[in-house]
């Protein structure tokens, strides 16, 4: 497996275990005590899982040609861009306080991934 191709297993992972599933599978209530939101924002938080699963469909539609040596540049640029954005977002919005991890894991994924773009052959290489 090469590296880009385990950025993208943890990044489709992690997001489908605590945001997708979550957001669409768990009752109301317990979306509004999770992610401290009020029953009005329900659908909306709802549509944001739906949104946040179609970017995990496209990760997955890179994670075949990463394993086997093709560097998915549409998939990586996708990547950048949403988690650079979803980083800064966050911190410009102050919404960070609420949860002080998101812009750490998200700028972390972004910066993995640029890392990808920068030096393509080093992400196709095997890890293992």
């Amino acid at each position: 497996m090469t590296y880009l191709a385990i950025i993208l297993a943890i990044k489709i992972l992690v997001t489908a275990l605590i945001v997708s599933i979550p957001l669409l599978l768990l009752p109301a209530a317990r979306v509004q005590a999770l992610f401290q939101i009020s029953a009005d924002a329900i659908p909306l938080a709802r549509l944001y899982g739906v949104a946040v699963t179609a970017l995990l469909v496209g990760y997955a539609s890179g994670f075949a040609p990463a394993a086997a040596g093709v560097f998915p540049w549409g998939v990586v640029t996708m990547g950048i861009v949403s988690n650079f954005g979803a980083t800064f977002t966050l911190l410009i919005t102050g919404a960070w306080r609420r949860s002080v991890a998101s812009p750490f894991v998200f700028g972390a994924i972004a910066m993995a991934l640029s890392w990808a773009a920068l030096l393509p052959s080093a992400a196709l290489m095997r890890a293992f």
